[in-house]
């Protein structure tokens, strides 16, 4: 990231000469910049805006102009890369403006691609699962840790730790995220179960009847005690399930019809399917060849 003003303009103005001074005026002085040659970050966390809201930051720029400058960065064809202020500038081409006032900085790439993510993290008003996803993008192409990340962003450990658990969720559960039917609370409640049964039961919970997190985590905790209590049985009816399983195979084979097996070893019933006369004239008979 560019290196921090060190002094401030009352000490660079009684050195105006100095080379060190003209450079950082340089980078912090707001221009007007062609709308045309600015360009969103393809890389921004947000990948969705708020149409409503758009609108009534467009109205408001329509009437004010726009009140804060947006950062950009200088890409190598000439034009600039948004490093914060998408929001800004979607919303000023809505409006009409040809021209917005910046600030631009100089970037390596590497310092651009960490820039950029670390300034929407921090100004942008970020989904849970955009929030998690910038994190994993940050750790990954950067190296960080999960304790340095939380100390660069200013956010504890537990809190990174926490949303980066998001990413773990099931497809059909993350859009659940994402159009808010679940909360973050809620989600880490059902991540906290492994069985997929169990997760599904818990998420149906949430949504019939509307329970809090602190409801859902309980509801969490007792599937999980529920399923630690029954794992001989579970074991049990699956031997079951397969000899049944078996058992109905060979019957099939013998009496070339579909069977079904329901009960248990000791007493249940024995269902055998026909379709036509013919077939239950050819089941007595095997039946009944030995009479």
């Amino acid at each position: 990231m560019a290196k921090k003003q060190a002094l401030g303009r009352g000490l660079s103005a009684l050195l105006p000469d100095h080379p060190q001074f003209e450079q950082e005026q340089d980078q912090e002085r707001i221009l007007q910049i062609a709308v045309s040659r600015i360009h969103p970050d393809p890389e921004q966390p947000r990948r969705s805006f708020d149409e409503e809201k758009l609108a009534e930051l467009a109205d408001s720029i329509r009437e004010l102009g726009v009140m804060q400058p947006l950062l950009l960065a200088k890409t190598p064809d000439g034009d600039y890369r948004i490093v914060a202020g998408e929001r800004r500038y979607r919303a000023a081409v809505s409006a009409g403006l040809q021209k917005l006032p910046c600030i631009v900085r100089h970037y390596s790439p590497e310092q651009l691609a960490e820039a950029s993510l670390i300034e929407n993290i921090q100004r942008e008003d970020l989904s849970a699962l955009e929030e998690a996803a910038a994190y994993r993008r940050l750790m990954d192409g950067f190296g960080y840790t999960q304790e340095q990340l939380a100390q660069k962003l200013g956010k504890s450990r537990s809190y990174l730790a926490n949303t980066l658990r998001l990413l773990q969720l099931p497809g059909q559960y993350r859009a659940m995220v994402e159009d808010g039917r679940l909360s973050p609370g809620h989600a880490r409640a059902v991540l906290s179960l492994s069985d997929p049964l169990a997760q599904s039961r818990l998420v149906d919970a949430i949504i019939a009847r509307s329970l809090s997190v602190r409801d859902a985590e309980q509801m969490a905790h007792d599937l999980a005690e529920d399923k630690k209590q029954k794992p001989a049985a579970d074991r049990g009816s699956r031997m079951r399930d397969a000899h049944f399983s078996d058992l109905e195979r060979r019957f099939r084979g013998s009496l070339g019809m579909p069977v079904k097996l329901s009960g248990s070893l000791d007493k249940g019933k024995l269902v055998i399917s026909y379709n036509s006369g013919d077939d239950l004239e050819n089941l007595m008979e095997k039946l009944l060849e030995d009479e």
